[in-house]
C-alpha cells in the first residue's frame, strides 16, 4: 500500500472534491482503513502570519501574494516532516500542492517519503480553473481551507502553466515517463460530482491494480 498519495494541479482544479471522493472509493476498497489529508496552504499562511513585516509576502483582497518564492520550497520539507511523522500502518495520506514545476518541487521531499508515494495529477485547463478559483471565494467568502481565492494576477504569472501539463499535452505517456512516481491522470475539465464519477472511478481503480502489482 502507498502511504501517501499526492494530489497535484492547479488551484481550482478540483483537488479537495476529489480527495472526497477518492476516499470513498478507497474505503470500498479496504485499501487503507483511515485516510488523512494534509493541504500546503495552512502552512503557508502559518509562515505568512510570522512574516509581520512583509519581507515575504503581501496582502490581496481576500489572499495574498509571495514576493519571496524560497517560501514555497520551505512549505513543501514542513510538509515533508508531517508526512513522516504523521505516517501510520493502515493510513493513507494525501497531500495537496499546486506548483509551476512540480518535478523540481518534489525535491523537497526525501527519498523515504518518496519510496512509499504515488501522484494523481489532475488536469483542467488554466481558463477552467480560474473561473472556479473565484466562484468558490464568491459564494464561501474564504470561510474555510477549501474556499480562499488566489489573487487573479498570481494566477495568471505563476499558476497559468506547469510542467506536467506541458508533458500531459504532448502525451500522457510523456508525462507518466518523466514522472518520478507512480502517476495516475485525472480530468477534471468537467464541473460536479456526477460528471468527475468516471474519472474518479477510473483512478480508484487504477490505484488499487499498482497496489496489487506492487505486492507483487
Amino acid at each position: 500500500m502507498y502511504s501517501f498519495i499526492f494530489l497535484l494541479g492547479r488551484p481550482g482544479c478540483g483537488k479537495s472534491v476529489i480527495y472526497e471522493m477518492l476516499t470513498e472509493k478507497l474505503k470500498e476498497r479496504e485499501l487503507a482503513k483511515e485516510f488523512m489529508r494534509i493541504d500546503d496552504f495552512p502552512i503557508l499562511k502559518e509562515l505568512f502570519d510570522k512574516d509581520v513585516h512583509f519581507k515575504r509576502h503581501r496582502r490581496k483582497a481576500g489572499g495574498f501574494e509571495v514576493t519571496d518564492w524560497s517560501i514555497v520550497d520551505e512549505v513543501l520539507k514542513v510538509v515533508n516532516e508531517r508526512m513522516k511523522r504523521l505516517e501510520k500502518e493502515n493510513r493513507m495520506i494525501f497531500v495537496e500542492f499546486a506548483r509551476n514545476n512540480y518535478l523540481q518541487a518534489l525535491n523537497n521531499f526525501t527519498p523515504e517519503v518518496l519510496e512509499k508515494s504515488l501522484i494523481f495529477y489532475i488536469f483542467a485547463p488554466y481558463q477552467v480553473c480560474y473561473q472556479r478559483n473565484v466562484k468558490r471565494f464568491q459564494e464561501k467568502g474564504g470561510e474555510d481551507l477549501d474556499s480562499h481565492i488566489v489573487p487573479p494576477d498570481l494566477m495568471e504569472s505563476y499558476y497559468k502553466e506547469d510542467d506536467f501539463e506541458e508533458l500531459l499535452l504532448e502525451s500522457e505517456e510523456r508525462l507518466k515517463g518523466a514522472s518520478p512516481l507512480p502517476l495516475i491522470v485525472i480530468d477534471s475539465r468537467e464541473t460536479g460530482r456526477a460528471k468527475l464519477e468516471p474519472e474518479v472511478e477510473k483512478a480508484a481503480e487504477a490505484l488499487e491494480a499498482i497496489n496489487k502489482e506492487s505486492r507483487g
